[in-house]
């Protein structure tokens, strides 16, 4: 049971200093009780409630009335939990997640690996010249990544004229090994490998990928699945893709970049067709492409079901809408 008595709840430190402001007017007192209170929430009601039945203070009559029991401990809680949270926001604003922090790391290895090679001053792995095996590549940004495997036998040959030293060391090597990016810049040096080089085996990127861009397990299975220099004829080069809708990943932002992704993953060759598609078309109407992205049809979207009955060779559909079941079927 409380001991309901001020004196002895201050005593025991149960409730700190109290406090009193009043002022007199025309005889009559008013003033304002603070009572700091370290009791429970049910004890310090039950204070409340029996403060208000003081009936007399000293010879005089006088009225208490409670104005309101304030939890300053929740208050202070409050500006806990916002200070936190502002810290945790500088933080997160000045901190490198996870992958970053890798990504970093591997960067600056990466970076201090990397060395010029030759006359050319070719972009190429430390171990270009010892190791007895030899990667080709495209470009710098092939040799990072493969630096990123720990493949440090490779060297860039910087476009599709093969500069001569890259020839000259070539003839040293157990094996040489070109590693290409899978699309018509890598079909050209691949080519151009075949006519005047002695290459051994052949690596190639997904179709539309770059060497660059791969991951850790892409590149791996990319190089055990290397075929026999033998086995690899001469290809057809395709015609070249107009400069002003050849574009790149980083060309694109947000969910633009998002869609650049997606259309890659389905091989996709002419990506611009489908943007301008997709940024020319109503919100009420929906567009049908054949797998060589000719145009099939315009229609409203409340008209495809029936629409692509009629088109059986439909590969690409866009529009504004949901996909249900009876679509896919």
């Amino acid at each position: 049971m409380l001991d309901l008595d001020l004196r002895d709840l201050q005593k025991s430190g149960r409730i700190g200093r109290i406090e009193v402001i009043n002022e007199s007017e025309e005889g009559i007192s008013k003033g304002i009780i603070k009572i700091p209170s370290s009791l429970t929430r049910k004890e310090t009601a039950l204070l409340a409630a029996t403060v208000e039945t003081v009936n007399r203070v000293g010879p005089c009559e006088a009225e208490i009335t409670l104005v309101e029991i304030r939890d300053v401990r929740e208050r202070k809680r409050k500006k806990i939990i916002e200070r936190a949270a502002e810290l945790l926001k500088e933080w997160d604003e000045k901190s490198l997640d996870a992958a970053e922090i890798e990504a970093k790391i591997d960067n600056d290895i990466n970076l201090s690996d990397i060395i010029s090679w030759g006359p050319e001053n070719l972009p190429a792995g430390p171990d270009v010249e010892t190791n007895p095996h030899l990667i080709l590549v495209e470009g710098r940004a092939d040799v990072l990544n493969l630096l990123r495997l720990g493949a440090k036998n490779t060297v860039a040959v910087q476009g599709t004229q093969i500069p001569k030293s890259v020839l000259e060391l070539m003839k040293d090597k157990e094996s040489v090994t070109a590693f290409l990016d899978g699309d018509r810049g890598g079909t050209i040096i691949l080519n151009e490998l075949i006519q005047i080089s002695k290459i051994d085996y052949v690596a190639r990127a997904p179709e539309g990928y770059e060497v660059e861009e791969l991951t850790r397990k892409q590149m791996i299975k990319a190089l055990q699945n290397k075929k026999p220099r033998e086995s690899v004829s001469e290809q057809k080069v395709e015609e070249p893709v107009p400069d002003e809708v050849q574009k790149k990943e980083s060309d694109y932002h947000g969910k633009e970049k998002v869609l650049f992704k997606f259309l890659k993953k389905l091989k996709v060759k002419d990506k611009t067709i489908i943007f301008e598609a997709i940024n020319n078309l109503e919100t009420t109407q929906a567009l049908g492409f054949d797998a060589e992205l000719n145009e099939l049809f315009k229609t409203q979207i409340k008209e495809v079901y029936d629409t692509l009955k009629e088109f059986h060779n439909t590969k690409y559909l866009i529009f504004d809408g949901i996909l249900s079941e009876r679509l896919l079927g």
